[in-house]
């Protein structure tokens, strides 16, 4: 039999307090953010995370109904209709068809159909994004604050139950949060189109791409060995630090 000490026992009763506190505060923290959450839009990420596995899939065609059902839901509530987030939907669904014409086909015509579909979508996600950050890319919190609450009737019944302040304050965050994340977007949608533009051959025009798209975020890899590869340059070596540690962003979530 195994002794143990004294002193290890107190160790270990140490550390399972510990990581039951940690819990418990985990557990706190993410009911609460989850309970932040605007009631009416709620089922969006969940649809989102479901995008996210059925593209991982390649379950393509059901990835772009479960977009459509997100637009709805968007565009059908009240301070979601103009918003970011729309942006977020156009270039999703620009991916799957640009996925799809470069590695679920052979056939060029239909190929060549993805393209400009994939086309059509990214450069509707750039309009989105740009549009609403010259709306609201430059206002403060508490102007933001006034318009949220103009689009967040307190007596929704779908706020019912749920801390209103809480759920406004979350929203005002959320705004504050894309105004820095979706300049990084809009370079990923034109990181996407130029992608696009150099398989339709227009190599000038995925040029122009890359280079927004790097004036926009300096650390987008992507663009830039795109840019390289069009420039006749080798892509970049990023060092095993750069893979590991790679420069810090905010996420949407």
């Amino acid at each position: 039999m195994i002794r143990i000490s004294r002193h290890t026992k107190l160790i270990l009763i140490a550390i399972a307090v510990i990581v039951g506190a940690a819990f418990v505060i985990a557990y706190v923290y993410y009911s609460a953010k989850n309970r932040a959450e605007d009631p009416r839009v709620v089922e969006v990420k969940k649809m989102l995370a479901r995008f996210d596995k059925l593209c991982s899939e390649k379950g393509f065609d059901y990835a772009l109904i479960k977009l459509d059902s997100i637009e709805t839901v968007l565009k059908n509530t009240e301070a979601y209709a103009d918003s970011y987030e729309l942006g977020i939907v156009y270039n999703n669904r620009g991916s799957v068809f640009l996925q799809q014409a470069l590695y679920e086909t052979t056939d060029s015509a239909a190929r060549q159909s993805m393209l400009d579909a994939a086309a059509y979508w990214i450069e509707k996600s750039i309009e989105r994004y740009t549009g609403w950050m010259k709306k609201y890319g430059a206002m403060q919190a508490d102007s933001l604050m006034i318009i949220t609450r103009k689009t967040f009737n307190r007596s929704d019944p779908a706020f019912a139950g749920h801390n209103y302040e809480r759920v406004v304050q979350k929203r005002v965050d959320d705004l504050l949060l894309a105004q820095k994340e979706t300049p990084r977007r809009i370079s990923v949608a034109y990181t996407n189109q130029g992608i696009i533009r150099r398989h339709q051959y227009r190599q000038d025009e995925a040029l122009q791409c890359y280079i927004q798209a790097i004036k926009l975020w300096k650390d987008n890899v992507t663009a830039r060995n795109n840019f390289n590869v069009l420039m006749g340059l080798p892509p970049e070596d990023r060092s095993i630090i750069d893979r590991l540690f790679p420069p810090e962003k905010n996420k949407f979530d």
